[in-house]
C-alpha cells in the first residue's frame, strides 16, 4: 500500500509579511546608493532603510535631516514612489497583477493563498477582484495627477516636466495615504524648489484651497476600502442595498471627519496668534486618519489637540483600504456592542445582528494593540534620542512640544500610518528608530496579520463533545 505523503500548508500571512521585508529591504539598499541621494554620497543605511519602511507602509515619517526633495535625487523620488505604490496595494496583489497579465492561469491553491491575503471572500474570482483594485488605484490617481497639474504649472510655468511630476508623486501620496511630499518646508500650502527660485502655494488663496480639497478627496477615496468603492461605484446597487461594511464606513467616516475638525477647532482655534483656521482643522482631521499631510505644525497643536489628533489615528482607516489603525469597523463594532449590552439587546446595526465572536475579535485587537503601544511607548522612553539631544535644548530649542507627548504623539503617528512628525524625529536615536519602524510595520500589515500567524485554527469550529458548565463571576 502505497504511502500518502502529507502536505504542508504554508501560511498564506507570513507570504505577505515576508513580501514586505523583501520589498523594504531592497527599497532601502536603493535609497541608500549615492545616485539617490543629492549629496552624491552613500547616505546614512539607518535612515534610508527608516525611510524604506516608511513608504513601504505608506506612512510618511522620516529621520532625514532635510526634506525629502533637498535629500532625495528624482531617481530617489522615483524609487519612494514606487515603494509607496507597492505598499500602498500589496506586494501580493501587484505581483498578482503581473503574473495574471501573460495569461498565467493560477491553480485553486495559489487563488486560495491570494484570496486570504486580500481579503476577499470569494477565492475563484480572486484574480477578477485583484485586476479591480489595481484598476481603482490607477484610475484614481490618474484624475488626482490631473487635479493636481493647474496647481504646479502655476507654480512652475517653465518648468514642465517638474510640474508634471510633482502632481503625480503627490497623487500617488495622498491615494494611498502615505503622506510624502516635495514641498520644501514639508507642509501644503509651504515651499515648492524650481531651480534656484522658490515658489509659495501660499495659504487663503484659490490654489490653496484648490490643493487641499483635491488632496482631501484622494485621502478620504484611499481610505474608505476598495470594497467599498467597487460597490458604490462599480455596482448597479441603490444606496438602500448597499452591504452593511459599505454603510459603516461612509456613515463613520463623515461622523469621524466633521466631529474630529470640530473638535480640533474648538482646542486650537482660539489661541490668539496661531489659532487654527476651521478649513485647517477639517484637513487636520481628514489627514489624521492616515494621510500625514498638514496644513499646521504639529509641535504647535495644543495638548488637547495632539490628543484629539491621536485618537483618530489610533482608528484610522477602512479595512482593504490604504489607510492604517485598528479602522473604523472595529471601533464601531466595539461602541455598538457597548451600547446594546446596556440596553439589553442583541448587537444589531443596518437590519444585520453580529455575532459574539466577532466582538471578541474586535476586543482582541484592541487590547493587543494596546499591549503594543504601552511596550513601544516603554521602548522610545528608554531609547530617547541620540546622546547630547533633548527637546527645548540646543538645535532643538525651537521645540515645544514635552518629551512624553513627543514620544506619545509618534508612537501613534507610527502606528496610524500618519506620519505627523514634530520635528525632532532626526535626532532620534537607533533603538528609538528602530522601535519606529516596528509600529510602522505592524500598523501596515495590521495585528490580526501577525496574530493569525499563530492562530491558524481562529476559523475552526469546536468539534469536542462535551460542554463545559457555564459559570459567572465578578467583574469590574
Amino acid at each position: 500500500m502505497a504511502k500518502v505523503k502529507s502536505q504542508r500548508t504554508f501560511n498564506p500571512y507570513v507570504l505577505v509579511i515576508l513580501s514586505f521585508m523583501i520589498i523594504i529591504l531592497i527599497g532601502s539598499l536603493l535609497l541608500n546608493m549615492p545616485f539617490a541621494n543629492k549629496s552624491g554620497k552613500w547616505g546614512n543605511y539607518m535612515d534610508s532603510f527608516l525611510l524604506a519602511v516608511s513608504g513601504t507602509c505608506v506612512t510618511g515619517l522620516t529621520t532625514l535631516k532635510d526634506t525629502v526633495y533637498n535629500t532625495l535625487t528624482f531617481a530617489g523620488q522615483v524609487i519612494l514612489a514606487v515603494l509607496i505604490q507597492i505598499g500602498g496595494l500589496g506586494f501580493v496583489t501587484v505581483l498578482t497583477f503581473l503574473i495574471t497579465l501573460f495569461k498565467r492561469k493560477l491553480q485553486f491553491r495559489d487563488r486560495y493563498f491570494i484570496s486570504q491575503m486580500v481579503s476577499s471572500t470569494n477565492f475563484a474570482d480572486v484574480v477578477k477582484f485583484v485586476r479591480k483594485l489595481i484598476l481603482i488605484s490607477f484610475i484614481a490617481e490618474f484624475i488626482g495627477f490631473l487635479f493636481g497639474l493647474p496647481v504646479f504649472f502655476t507654480m512652475f510655468p517653465k518648468d514642465t516636466s517638474r510640474a508634471i511630476w510633482y502632481s503625480l508623486f503627490h497623487s500617488i501620496s495622498a491615494f494611498n495615504n502615505a503622506g510624502f511630499d516635495l514641498l520644501q518646508n514639508g507642509y501644503v500650502g509651504g515651499l515648492a524648489a524650481a531651480g534656484n527660485n522658490v515658489v509659495a502655494i501660499g495659504t487663503g488663496n484659490w490654489m490653496y484651497f484648490y490643493f487641499c480639497v483635491y488632496q482631501m478627496l484622494l485621502i478620504v477615496t484611499g481610505g474608505i476600502s476598495f470594497l467599498v468603492i467597487i460597490e458604490v461605484f462599480t455596482s448597479r446597487k441603490k444606496p438602500r442595498q448597499w452591504s452593511a461594511l459599505t454603510k459603516i464606513v461612509l456613515w463613520c467616516t463623515l461622523f469621524l471627519i466633521v466631529t474630529g475638525s470640530v473638535l480640533i477647532y474648538l482646542t486650537d482655534g482660539f489661541k490668539g496668534d496661531g489659532s487654527m483656521s476651521y478649513f485647517d482643522a477639517l484637513f487636520q482631521s481628514v489627514s489624521s486618519r492616515t494621510a500625514g499631510f498638514a496644513t499646521y505644525s504639529s509641535d504647535s497643536l495644543s495638548v488637547a489637540g495632539k490628543v484629539i489628533s491621536c485618537m483618530l489615528m489610533f482608528i484610522g482607516g477602512a479595512p482593504l483600504g490604504t489607510a492604517g489603525g485598528i479602522k473604523i469597523t472595529t471601533i464601531f463594532l466595539l461602541f455598538l456592542a457597548m451600547i446594546s449590552y446596556l440596553r439589553g439587546r442583541n448587537v444589531i446595526a443596518f437590519k444585520r445582528y453580529y455575532s459574539t465572536k466577532m466582538v471578541l475579535k474586535a476586543l482582541s485587537l484592541v487590547f493587543t494593540v494596546v499591549i503594543a503601544l504601552i511596550i513601544a511607548y516603554l521602548c522610545l522612553n528608554a531609547f530617547g534620542l541620540q546622546k547630547g539631544y533633548a527637546l527645548g535644548e540646543g538645535e532643538l530649542a525651537h521645540i515645544k512640544t514635552e518629551t512624553s507627548m513627543f514620544y506619545f504623539f509618534d508612537m501613534f503617528s507610527c502606528f496610524g500610518t500618519v506620519g505627523f512628525m514634530i520635528g525632532a524625529e532626526a535626532y532620534y536615536s537607533v533603538g528609538a528608530k528602530i522601535v519606529l519602524c516596528v509600529l510602522m510595520f505592524i500598523g501596515r500589515l495590521g495585528p490580526m496579520t501577525f496574530l493569525s500567524i499563530f492562530q491558524r485554527n481562529l476559523s475552526i469550529k469546536n468539534d469536542s463533545h462535551f460542554w463545559y458548565v457555564e459559570d459567572d463571576f465578578l467583574i469590574g
